[in-house]
């Protein structure tokens, strides 16, 4: 066995460019399906860290569902806004609510200090007292909101690690003054800092009563049209009823007629995880088949390469069965030699991948790792390519008569 490999690498290095060009399909295949599927693999695991920030305890209610496609969007579009009087009616009137929050933000604000200013790509959310009780970080110093900062529509922010660190180098940034639009906000907090998810930072972020944020930011009914509600259940077992409470309620008090569906969106963790997924999928599923075309045209040009191998070395094959060799030893040979050139291209295509991989890793934000069920299966795969499209002829070679292929020019 050790000798077959022996005389398959050695006909495979006797004619390098041959085998390099035949090798580029292999390559180019595999290449597509390992750096596709780490790319994928990156982004769901990147998708979980976000939503991380939710729990299991915490559940949204947005007017638009988190993919819209096509002509839906005005059909969600004409439904009503959430409110913060809808987080308000909520947090009192739902009893396995812990808090209920309304949220809304923009992004690529910029947000100065005397004679500092930040670049123009701050978020800056408009919200309630309970966010913090919605989300996973806390205070590093100060106090958060209060229910009167909303009622009384205090102009009070609270800044994320990036604001302070960017505006307020060396000193306290708490009962500082920051502009936002011209408006003036005093700083009574400071965020603790977060991880960073998809290249942008939670910490580069300025939270203001979300009655603050309408005054200094909204520009009519469509602006508003992005107010979530975030809603926290009393514990993990209460979810599910504290989400059925939640939908009875909001259908009566936006009158919604029974029997139709509900005019707005429920959003958890866990379905926005399964709309990705059920995406991601559909990728997947397309690379392998642009990478599975590929390895079948890939595996005709093995083909091809290995019947002129087995013309030119038709007075080798005939010396061989002269000297004792079988049949099956023949075809054996030339099976090997047909696999190890699939799987020469399998290996380059899996390193070129995880190049790829490492290149756009800090490219896209988010780690991206070959699988290893990928690797194995691009393995396979070509062992199965050099197989099923060098049986032809290997057969071919095996059937040679020895006389013929003696006297063979």
């Amino acid at each position: 066995m050790l000798e077959f490999f022996r005389i398959s690498l050695r006909a495979i290095l006797d004619h390098k460019l041959r085998s390099a060009l035949t090798l580029l399909g292999v390559v180019i295949g595999v290449w597509a399906i390992t750096s596709m599927q780490s790319i994928v693999a990156g982004f769901d695991r990147a998708m979980e860290e976000e939503l991380s920030f939710l729990g299991s305890e915490t559940f949204v209610v947005q007017k638009f569902p988190p993919i819209v496609v096509g002509h839906n969007w005005h059909k969600y579009a004409r439904r009503k806004n959430l409110t913060y009087e809808d987080a308000v009616y909520l947090q009192a009137a739902a009893a396995n609510v812990q808090a209920v929050t309304a949220v809304i933000e923009r992004h690529g604000r910029t947000v100065k200090y005397r004679d500092k200013k930040t670049a123009p790509n701050v978020r800056v959310v408009g919200t309630m007292a309970e966010y913090i009780l919605t989300q996973s970080q806390d205070l590093a110093s100060g106090r958060f909101l209060i229910d009167e900062d909303v009622r009384h529509t205090r102009q009070v922010a609270i800044i994320g690690r990036d604001v302070a660190s960017e505006l307020f180098p060396y000193e306290d940034p708490l009962d500082r003054r920051i502009l936002i639009r011209g408006q003036a906000f005093l700083i009574i907090g400071v965020m603790n800092q977060a991880a960073s998810t998809f290249g942008e930072s939670p910490d580069n972020v300025v939270i203001m009563p979300i009655t603050a944020y309408e005054k200094v930011f909204s520009t009519g009914r469509r602006h508003m049209s992005g107010t979530g509600l975030f809603i926290r259940a009393r514990d993990t077992y209460s979810v599910d009823q504290a989400i059925d409470e939640v939908v009875a309620l909001l259908r009566v008090r936006r009158k919604v007629p029974l029997g139709e569906e509900n005019d707005f969106e429920v959003v958890t963790a866990e379905s926005i995880m399964s709309t990705m997924l059920d995406f991601t999928k559909y990728i997947r599923i397309a690379a392998i088949g642009i990478a599975g075309i590929s390895l079948l045209v890939a595996g005709i040009g093995i083909m091809n390469i290995m019947l002129v191998s087995v013309m030119e070395r038709t007075r080798e094959i005939g010396t061989r069965k002269a000297v004792g060799a079988r049949r099956r030893d023949i075809l054996l040979q030339f099976l090997i030699e047909a696999v190890i050139l699939s799987e020469i291209g399998a290996v380059m295509g899996i390193l070129v991948g995880a190049l790829t991989a490492l290149a756009l890793s800090p490219v896209l934000n988010m780690e991206a790792r070959i699988p290893a069920w990928a690797v194995v299966a691009a393995l396979a795969y070509c062992s199965a390519i050099g197989i099923f499209f060098g049986l032809y002829p290997a057969n071919k070679a095996s059937k040679l008569d020895p006389i013929e292929a003696l006297r063979y020019e």
